[in-house]
């Protein structure tokens, strides 16, 4: 994901309502070219590798690998660009594609996910690819999947 694609990304970007555990936080995203910035600079100063999830000519999303420890493990992150890109499978085919960068090019044995308890979609993608429950903590559900060596 380059400077640019994070701009063209976060300028269609909508938060999802359904996604916020007290309804009445909820406020819509504004693009702030600074704000995108920093948060460009953020993803850099924690080394992070950020992908491009993309249909055809199409940015729809954004895959994150965080936490990163070589020979270990890393934690994914996934976000789609708004509602439009939702339940087309892009999310699905991204994680599949970063379990096996992940496990293959990184070296990486263990993955780990979250997703909001609300956020039952994103917990339905994750057991589709593999990621199997670890627990469920506060607001969130944790999830791993493993190489098979």
């Amino acid at each position: 994901m380059t400077a640019q694609m994070y701009h063209d990304y976060f300028r269609e970007y909508q938060n999802d309502p359904d996604l916020y555990l007290d309804p009445r936080t909820y406020t819509a995203y504004t693009y702030d070219p600074e704000r995108v910035d920093r948060y460009i600079r953020r993803q850099i100063d924690l080394k992070r590798i950020p992908f491009a999830i993309v249909h055809g000519d199409e940015l729809v999303g954004e895959l994150i690998l965080k936490n990163i420890e070589p020979g270990k493990c890393a934690t994914m992150g996934l976000a789609m660009r708004n509602a439009r890109y939702k339940d087309r499978g892009f999310g699905t085919r991204a994680e599949q594609l970063a379990v096996e960068y992940v496990f293959r090019e990184l070296d990486i044995p263990v993955l780990y996910a979250d997703a909001l308890v609300t956020n039952t979609r994103s917990q339905h993608v994750l057991e589709k690819v593999g990621f199997r429950l670890l627990r469920e903590e506060g607001d969130f559900k944790y999830y791993s999947i493993r190489r098979e060596d």
